[in-house]
């Protein structure tokens, strides 16, 4: 006889099933305290094993983005992407942008994009207004020849006025006479 253990319950153990994974925020502010204790960037990227560019923008993840959005973040996986296209957008349109993400259960770059490509101008921050344009100054001659031609437009406009009811009546009696003489049984054949 062997001992043995016997489960009475149909719990399985998975890898995944027990990781307990650090938010992207969470990570962000470990790295920033790291870096604040004096740990240097390159021995940070050999711990983890990337390279210093993936450090420097995990470092610098929440720059740019409001306070409030980062709240809402906080709890949640996403791409250091998701960021850089917030970082286009004002404050109120940041946190608006994370709430619809969130509550579509999709934080992804891709996502983040789409929302950036739907905010109106006007909530950008790289939207400046346009500036009111100064009235163009026109030449006599140019405001001289605009005016001929705005004449010349009225007359014409006026005898094709005149002349509109009586083409029109002649147009409807050609129509009419065609119709009977398509319609005609020895003209068909």
């Amino acid at each position: 006889m062997a001992p043995c253990l016997i489960a009475k319950d149909f719990e399985t153990y998975t890898y995944n099933y027990r990781i307990n994974r650090l938010s992207t925020v969470e990570e962000h502010y470990m790295l920033r305290r790291a870096i604040d204790k004096g740990a240097s960037k390159d021995r940070l990227a050999r711990a983890f094993n990337v390279n210093l560019s993936t450090i420097n923008r995990r470092i610098n993840l929440l720059h740019g983005i409001c306070p409030h959005a980062t709240e809402l973040l906080n709890d949640h996986q996403f791409t250091p992407d998701v960021p850089r296209h917030l970082r286009k957008m004002k404050a109120a349109r940041q946190i608006e942008a994370v709430e619809l993400m969130i509550a579509a259960n999709s934080i992804t770059a891709a996502h983040a994009d789409a929302l950036l490509k739907a905010t109106p101008p006007e909530q950008r921050t790289d939207y400046t207004p346009p500036k009111p344009e100064e009235p163009k100054r026109y030449p006599l001659a140019q405001i001289v020849r605009l005016e001929r031609e705005m004449n010349t437009m009225q007359e014409k406009y006026k005898a094709a006025e005149n002349s509109y009811g009586s083409e029109l009546l002649n147009l409807v009696v050609a129509k009419g006479y065609l119709t009977k003489l398509v319609g005609n049984e020895a003209v068909q054949s």
